[in-house]
């Protein structure tokens, strides 16, 4: 009977940690960009540009405000639930980005091109 309270020690050492612990530990990194957002589901796509379905609940860490067009740091276990979600750059942000450089393009584009030829001017008579 020495060996019974060893016993139920090392059972309960052995199922105190939860499901959600061990799963933590295999959460792995991604930096993605969400393209859609249904609900909990999120289509993302990531740096390879392979498109998954993730799962972000009431569980995830979330760290901003989280639209389609945001780049992420994403912490994801295997079954695709989200543990942490972390914005890096705004979609809005990149899209303002975006247009500013081809205002800057178009401007530089118009500067390059010879001036248009100018009417002649009267000579003075």
């Amino acid at each position: 009977m020495m060996w019974l309270p060893s016993l139920i020690l090392g059972v309960w050492t052995l199922f105190s940690h939860s499901t959600a612990e061990s799963a933590m530990q295999e959460a792995k990194h991604f930096v993605v960009d969400i393209i859609s957002i249904n609900g909990e589901e999120f289509v993302v796509k990531d740096e390879n540009g392979k498109e998954a379905t993730i799962h972000v609940g009431t569980e995830t860490e979330k760290f901003g405000h989280l639209q389609a067009g945001d780049r992420v740091d994403a912490w994801i276990f295997p079954n695709g639930q989200a543990k942490t979600l972390m914005i890096l750059r705004s979609g809005a942000i990149m899209r303002a980005d975006r247009e500013q450089q081809k205002q800057q393009e178009l401007q530089q584009r118009a500067e390059a091109q010879p001036e248009q030829a100018r009417p002649a001017e009267s000579a003075p008579r």
